[in-house]
């Protein structure tokens, strides 16, 4: 088995990866689609991994992003595992749509590249009102594949990608079923906090499951909550970000200020954080639109036909504007990682 697989199974609150990056996908070419830049995936990694992220997470979404082929998946995933790129834990989501025959293709690749946890969302698949026992059994053959792989199974509730939520219901169906004993972790991407995270965090049946949160504005609340949701008083809950991809140093720091129960430090980190999740937003109730940052930082261009200039800009008056010094600072060095991206000397006078 797997060593971080192992570890992770043993005690998930414990092993489980405390920040984890929900990556961006490097592209090169030209519309109506773009391709995987390999030699830029790998770079990305590995300035990640110095930057000092523990994980990342392969198949998220980049924010009003393509959808991913199953080939461009597996080509994504073996070019993500042949990177140097440390002790970097890499994760992988898997769709139940694809079918049976391309997602035991696609664990056996992972299993065979050293991925210790898959996740796993509801398919799009699914009708519009799925049941609990729907979106159980909708997910269960994905979650027994992984198990018997030996892997660790992540579920992932993001109602703006599949359609449905993951409800707490639907999820402690899970583990009663076949392959729900290899379940550690619940990523929720919803913005509304109380009908998502908080249940996940009072359900008794879920208790020594890590609570991932992935609605960016939320993560202060829920890093404040985590503890008490948990009988000796660890922190049960863990991040797993989009905006992680261009605001790593900043997150970093917000997890230092958690372990050290500095919560008004943490809710000012998180003010600047929100501020930039907001001027990437249109919609206030949709995930924000990270294909900008994902240009900023010189990752690709759009996925879109174009990017209007006035959408990079709000981008930097929510930056250049942030009250704090310090909160200026880890962003711009955050979105600047890479180092030549096209607004790079912009950012570099900022940190």
């Amino acid at each position: 088995m797997n060593e971080v697989a192992r570890k992770i199974l043993s005690d998930p609150i414990e092993n489980y990866p405390q920040a984890t990056v929900a990556c961006f996908d490097p592209t090169c070419g030209d519309l109506p689609r773009r391709k995987l830049d390999e030699p830029r995936l790998v770079s990305y990694l590995q300035r990640l991994a110095e930057a000092g992220a523990e994980a990342v997470l392969l198949a998220a979404s980049t924010g009003q992003g393509h959808l991913r082929t199953v080939e461009e998946l597996e080509r994504w995933f073996e070019v993500a595992a042949q990177a140097q790129a440390g002790n970097l834990i890499r994760m992988a989501l898997l769709r139940p749509e694809d079918g049976l025959e391309a997602n035991r293709r696609l664990v056996d690749l992972l299993q065979g590249n050293g991925y210790p946890v898959v996740f796993v969302r509801p398919g799009t698949n699914l009708p519009a009102h799925a049941t609990d026992n729907q979106i159980a059994e909708n997910m269960r053959p994905l979650i027994e594949m992984i198990s018997a792989a030996g892997l660790a199974a992540g579920v992932y509730s993001i109602p703006d990608v599949s359609g449905v939520r993951l409800p707490v219901a639907a999820t402690e169906k899970l583990l009663d079923l076949p392959g729900g004993e290899a379940i550690v972790a619940a990523k929720i991407t919803e913005a509304d906090y109380l009908s998502s995270t908080r249940e996940y965090l009072l359900s008794p049946r879920l208790a020594k499951l890590k609570i991932v949160q992935g609605w960016d504005p939320h993560l202060a609340q829920a890093l404040m909550e985590g503890p008490r949701s948990n009988i000796e008083n660890k922190q049960r809950v863990g991040i797993t970000s989009g905006p992680m991809s261009f605001a790593v140093y900043q997150y970093l720091y917000m997890l230092e200020a958690a372990d050290e129960h500095d919560w008004h430090e943490l809710e000012l980190s998180q003010k600047a954080v929100t501020a930039l999740f907001e001027a990437m937003q249109d919609d206030p109730t949709k995930f924000a639109d990270l294909q900008r940052a994902k240009f900023i930082m010189g990752l690709g261009l759009p996925l879109t036909s174009s990017l209007e200039h006035d959408k990079i800009e709000r981008v930097f008056h929510a930056l250049e504007h942030l009250p704090r010094k310090s909160d200026r600072e880890r962003l711009a060095k955050s979105l600047d990682l890479m180092q030549y991206g096209p607004y790079h000397e912009r950012l570099a006078a900022l940190y």
